[in-house]
């Protein structure tokens, strides 16, 4: 897990470049802390600076340093990321001759592409993004892994070719606007990234997830092309799993789950788990609990905090064997407006709620007990339908195809999951317009963003689930945990996101998923036994407990004077009849969750347009 960054120009000096790369690889220190390198490589088409930020974690010894060549001298590569079946690839390029010089998985990635050229990324399973220089045919490959987990950014100007893993370096050296856009679609949908070239700035591209792009030196252009697409591999498992009986499909998950999270054990340092009282990050847990000596948790909440979840993570505990290590301290006015300074820093874009900061507020007690590694249950949700909204998609699914027989029985189970939550019916209704269509609403005027976040109720149900996985929820999830954990240099690890996961997911029958009101009803049995049954067979859903008094304690004073007083900057942005004192108050931003939003977003735009 690391920071990458590069260079290229035809025209462009050395030293200039070298300046650059420089520059972005001290913004990425806490991506690396554990070595940093820029390196000049002249080629015959022009100059070449490649740097680095490492976080050690698999083969900890300098020879595994990048950038790493392979023995030939011929390749060159910097690397972000972990390839999880790393030994079972180097054993298999062992028996085709191929030889290594560390202990690494950085390695095997230049071996592999040795060996099968482009056709390796798909045998790798892990996350990555790198960039890969062929010193014979001038040629750099720029590679993302298949759901965009580790992120890598680029721009081409004037044949200066820039690419590095985060993004204030490049935006501060190319003077880029923040993109309106994007703070639109963020602040109205919750969709900030998605499965575009979309960046917080203006002509700043993201490389899309699953794809690559092969850059020619002597006429550099980058034209991303897909390597990895998923519909077509859920297809494919869906007539793989043809015939199969429900207990076959269940034994499958469990098998396919316990090897993810096997494979995410591998690591020469310490790691724990992310813990919430929820069942994804229960089950990776307490599969994690049967494959290792000991296990660790850390969780955002208190045993004694009924309202947190402390209480639960408490009885996974004692359940599974696992040491928890909860998270619950008293914050100052002081400590929390450093909390979020750190927190918009690291994540160099904006973000809607302050659940961003409790996430932080882990990583921070984990990285300061020592842990670079965290496993976590990010994508169960989009992986197995466990959004209350996939409720409603299957219901009309049911009713345009007159499939009357199963409707009866799924409308009771929906109306056993809304008596379980009715105390968030408010919360679905203000909710209800990002997925029935209307305009966007707010004090901003920025550019109108329309997304379809709802289902064509004619489509199978599983393709809806997928625009979940690839654009409408888990990229902005990633976006949020690879930044809190890289700006505590923690390396995130997600089992959920394995790519074998995620097909038999989107692949599994829709009664596997969604039955007797609960969401995920097929990994609620893999659970059976495993996690306590207050876990396993809780329909509401909890999130961390992030209670808005912190805008009573001093947050929200802090955005209404970082917002009044950056007022002239955002006067583009700002409705001119808007009352600035009277509308971001703490009181109107705890009663109204968008103006909290919006506070967070003025306050990211000024930092950016005052540059």
């Amino acid at each position: 897990m690391c920071g990458i960054a590069g260079a290229f120009s035809s025209n462009q000096p050395a030293p200039m470049l070298t300046k650059l790369v420089g520059e972005i690889v001290a913004s990425q220190l806490a991506r690396g802390p554990d070595h940093q390198a820029v390196v000049e490589l002249p080629q015959p088409a022009g100059q070449l600076v490649l740097g680095h930020n490492r976080l050690s974690i698999i083969d900890l010894s300098e020879h595994s340093n990048q950038p790493l060549w392979d023995h030939s001298g011929r390749y060159c590569i910097v690397f972000n990321g972990e390839i999880y079946n790393y030994l079972e690839l180097r054993a298999e390029l062992q028996g085709l001759g191929h030889r290594f010089q560390t202990q690494g998985d950085t390695e095997v990635i230049l071996e592999a592409y040795k060996a099968w050229g482009k056709a390796a990324w798909e045998r790798f399973i892990g996350m990555f993004a790198f960039a890969l220089l062929d010193t014979k045919t001038q040629e750099i490959w720029l590679v993302r892994d298949r759901f965009g987990v580790k992120p890598l950014f680029y721009r081409l100007q004037d044949g200066l070719l820039a690419f590095a893993s985060s993004t204030e370096a490049l935006a501060r050296h190319f003077g880029l606007s923040p993109n309106l856009e994007y703070v639109s679609r963020g602040l109205y949908y919750y969709v900030y990234e998605d499965d575009s070239d979309i960046s917080p700035y203006i002509g700043l591209h993201a490389l899309p997830a699953g794809h690559h792009t092969c850059v020619q030196l002597n006429q550099p252009k980058v034209e991303p092309q897909r390597y990895y697409d998923l519909k077509s591999r859920a297809e494919q498992k869906i007539q793989a799993l043809e015939g199969l009986g429900e207990k076959a499909l269940l034994d499958e998950l469990e098998a396919t789950l316990h090897t993810a999270v096997q494979l995410r054990l591998r690591s020469d340092v310490p790691l724990a788990i992310s813990l919430s009282g929820g069942l994804d990050s229960s089950l990776v847990a307490a599969l994690a609990a049967q494959q290792h000596e000991q296990v660790v948790g850390f969780c955002y909440g208190h045993p004694q905090a009924p309202r947190s979840e402390g209480p639960l993570a408490q009885a996974l505990a004692q359940k599974a064997g696992i040491e928890v290590h909860f998270v619950w301290p008293e914050h100052s006015k002081e400590q929390l407006i450093q909390a979020f300074e750190k927190t918009l820093t690291a994540q160099d874009a904006p973000f809607p709620t302050f659940s961003i900061l409790a996430q932080n507020f882990v990583y921070e007690a984990a990285r300061a007990e020592g842990y670079k590694v965290l496993l976590g249950g990010q994508g169960g949700d989009e992986g197995f339908m466990g959004y209350r909204k996939f409720f409603l998609f299957q219901l009309r699914y049911l009713l345009a195809h007159k499939r009357y027989a199963e409707l009866a029985g799924f409308a009771l189970g929906l109306a056993r999951l809304l008596s379980a939550e009715m105390y968030k019916l408010g919360l679905f209704w203000h909710n209800r317009q990002r997925y029935f269509g209307g305009p966007p609403q707010g004090n901003l005027r920025l550019p109108e963003a329309r997304l379809t976040l709802g289902a064509n109720s004619s489509q199978a149900p599983w393709l809806r689930q997928m625009l979940d996985v690839t654009r409408y929820s888990l990229p902005t999830l990633l976006r949020y945990e690879d930044r809190n954990s890289m700006g505590h240099s923690i390396e995130s690890r997600l089992p959920f996101v394995d790519y074998r996961v995620l097909e038999l997911g989107l692949a599994l029958p829709v009664h596997l998923k969604l039955r007797h009101g609960y969401g995920k009803w097929a990994l609620r049995q893999v659970a059976r036994g495993k996690i306590p049954e207050s876990i396993r067979t809780a329909r509401y859903k909890r999130g961390f407990d992030v209670t808005q008094s912190w805008l009573a304690t001093g947050l929200g004073q802090h955005l209404q004077e970082q917002i009044q007083t950056a007022a002239p900057l955002l006067r583009e942005v700002l409705n001119p009849q808007l009352n600035l004192a009277q509308t971001y108050t703490p009181a109107q931003m705890q009663q109204h969750p968008r103006l909290l939003a919006e506070a967070i977003s003025l306050v990211w735009l000024a930092r950016r347009l005052k540059r």
